[in-house]
């Protein structure tokens, strides 16, 4: 999955999505609305699994719908995803400044 091309420029977007759910299990990010959270584990796990709506063994196809759910996710989640990557900054710039 991870070397189709249909999804190659979704790549760092979907490892920010992973961040995000880790950060928000772990507890450390909580500000977050519950339905973005519902939406990015809803995207994340219909394209992980192999049958979904069109199989991934079906060339093309089975990884375009996957692109689709993501672009998908992405929309809807944009500003809060937007937010969780300021959140990331702010806090890597000040735990530099604290180990200064």
């Amino acid at each position: 999955m991870l070397n189709n091309a249909s999804l190659t420029p979704y790549l760092s977007h979907v490892k920010t999505l992973f961040n995000l759910l880790q950060d928000y299990v772990k507890g450390s990010y909580r500000e977050i609305p519950w339905w973005s959270i519902g939406s990015v584990v809803t995207a994340l796990l219909y394209i992980l699994m192999p049958l979904d709506a069109v199989p991934d063994i079906i060339p093309i196809a089975g990884f375009l719908d996957d692109a689709v759910v993501l672009k998908l996710c992405l929309d809807m989640v944009r500003k809060d995803l937007d937010k969780y990557k300021l959140n990331k900054v702010a806090s890597a710039h000040d735990e530099s400044d604290a180990s200064s």
